[in-house]
């Protein structure tokens, strides 16, 4: 992916990941990560969430922070 997402759309990203990160640590956790997906796909398993999460936390240190945050929300609502 090329383009760059505008300012506007970085705010929304952070935002949604801010309201995620319900303990403020400025990661998301495994559990937090669960609730996220639950709220986009209601129907997802304990083990769905727990593989996208490995995909998600790319330098694998147990969370997601705001960069691989950003680059998954793109690649995930880009597709759209």
């Amino acid at each position: 992916m090329t383009d760059q997402p505008s300012q506007e759309i970085l705010d929304e990203i952070r935002t949604n990941f801010e309201y995620f990160d319900r303990d403020k640590n400025g990661k998301i956790d495994v559990t937090e990560f669960t609730k996220l997906l639950k709220v986009i796909e209601p129907n997802a398993t304990s083990k769905q969430a727990e593989k996208g999460f490995k995909y998600i936390d790319v330098d694998e240190n147990g969370s997601i922070d705001l960069e691989e945050f950003v680059n998954w929300w793109q690649s995930y609502w880009w597709q759209y």
